[in-house]
């Protein structure tokens, strides 16, 4: 998880925290934008070095995840030949994926400068495009975050046996829980950067 850490814990994206109350009393812009002058997915695109940790950040995170995943639930993927990884930066949980199901021939999507440093792995390929704008067709479609992409999505895959594989972490709301301060730590990462 280190280069989680190093992403979270770096100048570019501990600046938006200072700005974090340009949120309220401002625009509307996000945090990051007020310290950066751009959404965060265009200063990645303009800074390769922030790009590719933002990529290994979300690697981390994917070797975790979809291991759990593979592991507690393959049957999701029975009958998928095809599947779209929404977001999927440089192929790490497709990689996975297509290693341990073979049989499904594998597209990751995300914008054109994170796919085009992205490596090429036999079984995926790799499309640049906007996730708000289309999806790739396919049987199924993964994503590890989600909210707008739903509908995109569902306009992707076929109505009749589609699936739509969503990972993401379950918080329970227990007194007792020792770790109930992660759904606000994750809540407020994502309101400061996005």
């Amino acid at each position: 998880m280190a280069a989680l850490i190093l992403l979270e814990s770096s100048p570019v994206m501990l600046a938006p925290w200072h700005s974090l109350s340009a949120r309220v009393l401002d625009s509307g812009n996000s945090p990051f934008e007020t310290a950066h002058g751009k959404d965060i997915w265009s200063y990645a695109e303009e800074n390769a070095g922030h790009s590719k940790l933002i990529d290994e950040a979300m690697a981390c995170d994917a070797r975790v995840a979809v291991r759990a995943l593979i592991e507690g639930c393959p049957r999701v993927f029975d009958g998928i030949k095809s599947l779209v990884d929404v977001g999927g930066g440089n192929g790490t949980a497709l990689s996975m994926l297509v290693k341990e199901f073979p049989w499904m021939h594998g597209i990751n999507f995300d914008l054109p400068h994170v796919v085009a440093v992205a490596p090429k792995v036999d079984g995926i390929e790799n499309v640049g495009g906007d996730m708000f704008e289309c999806v790739p067709k396919a049987d199924a479609a993964f994503f590890m975050e989600c909210v707008q992409i739903l509908k995109k999505c569902r306009e992707a895959i076929p109505q009749d046996k589609g699936k739509v594989i969503i990972v993401e972490s379950v918080l329970e709301e227990d007194e007792n829980d020792k770790l109930e301060f992660v759904g606000l730590m994750l809540d407020m990462v994502m309101m400061t950067h996005t």
